[in-house]
This record gives structure tokens, sequence and C-alpha cells, in this order.
């Protein structure tokens, strides 16, 4: 068991071949699999082994604890989220709808919703992991829309006093109601035609009451029908 305690100032070990690599993605793969259906606690080192096929051995010299595997998980789903951009000023409405369907589609998958109930449940013992998430995730997508909001407050495209108040409002309008369906009522995964629609809802609605009243840029105004 001493293996699965901390592992202060070790490092993963790095694959030196193809090889090496594919056995990596392997031991990922399956701890992946084990971590988000069964649990951090209920997750042995053994089963992971199983799973990927390989030894202790060549596990250990990837990931030196089963808390470093934990880790490398949460990092390499979060990593591979960070897929939304918010930079083009061309059509303001397209570039937002395009936004919000991604994180939708994100935060609301099956991976995405086992994975944040994993970090709460283990959240007191990983608190850098939450932290991780936190950054990554919410913290991002605040962030960008502030900073994208202030570069369209800057071009004159919409009038907004807060940057950050205008993120707070649109991600909520976004999320909020099915966070609390998927919280309390185990709400479905929603379909590519619901993301869809709701993502162009409340990016109509968030323009209709920021856009900035001295312009008329048809590029950003919700188009209807």
């Amino acid at each position: 068991m001493a293996k699965e305690k901390g592992s202060a100032g070790k490092k993963q070990s790095l694959p030196v071949s193809s090889r090496g690599q594919r056995r990596k993605e392997m031991i990922l793969s399956a701890a992946t699999k084990l971590f988000l259906s069964v649990g951090y606690g209920e997750t042995s080192i053994d089963a992971i082994v199983e799973k990927s096929g390989g030894s202790k051995a060549t596990l250990y010299s990837y990931y030196p604890t089963k808390a470093d595997l934990f880790r490398a998980v949460v990092d390499s789903i979060v990593s591979s989220d960070e897929r939304s951009e918010l930079q083009s000023l061309d059509n303001v409405r397209d570039t937002l709808v395009q936004f919000a369907e991604t994180r939708m589609s994100v935060i609301f998958s099956r991976e995405h919703r086992s994975l944040m109930r994993l970090i709460i449940a283990e959240r007191d013992r990983f608190q850098d992991i939450a932290r991780l998430y936190y950054e990554r995730g919410p913290l991002r997508s605040h962030t960008q829309l502030r900073d994208y909001f202030e570069t369209l407050i800057e071009k004159g495209l919409i009038d907004i006093r807060s940057a950050d108040e205008a993120s707070e409002f649109f991600r909520g309008m976004l999320l909020h109601q099915r966070y609390i369906d998927q919280l309390y009522l185990n709400s479905p995964v929603p379909s590519a035609e619901e993301v869809s629609v709701r993502a162009r809802h409340v990016v109509d609605r968030f323009l209709e009451a920021y856009h900035h009243p001295d312009n008329n840029p048809a590029h950003i105004h919700p188009v209807n029908g």
C-alpha cells in the first residue's frame, strides 16, 4: 500500500519507444474507464493491470502511485476538452453559438458527468485535482468569455458595463438549469439537436439584451427564423 501514498518529487518515466507510448496509453485508458465507472477507492492497481495488460512493474515505471495515475487521468480528460476558441469578430453570433455548443457537448457528455462526480467525491483527498479541474474548466471558460466580451466592448459591438458579469450571465443561462436537472433528476445526456437549440436560444437572448444601441451590426444581431 505504500505505493499509493504521495509521490512528491517523483517524476513519471517517459516511454522511450512507440511501443512504450502505446503501453502507457493503454494503462491510462484502462484507468480512466475504471476510475469513472467504479470510483477511485474501488479501483485497484491489480484491476488496472488486468484490464490494460502488462505488469505492475511497467505501470509503476510510468505512474509511481495510484494517485499519480489518477492525476494523469483527470489531466488527460480536461486537456482534451480545451477546444473552444473565441476569436472571430466577423460573425459574433455564430462564434458564440459555436462556443456554447462545444461547451455543452463537453460538460454534459457521459464521460464528463462521471468525471465531475468523481472529482466531487475525492475533493478532500485530492484538492490539487479539484483545483486543476476548476482552472481548466469553469475558470477557463469564464476567462475566455470575459476577454472576448471586453474585445467586443472596445470595438463598440456590444454594450456591457462588466465583461465579468456578462460572462457569468451567459454561462448561467447556458448551463445552470441543466446542471440542476442533472444533479437532482439524473437527466439524460442532451442530444445534438437539444444542444444546438439551447445554444442558439441563449446567444439570441444574450445579444438582444447586450447589443450596442448605437450601431446596427447585422453580423451580431440575432437572426430570427
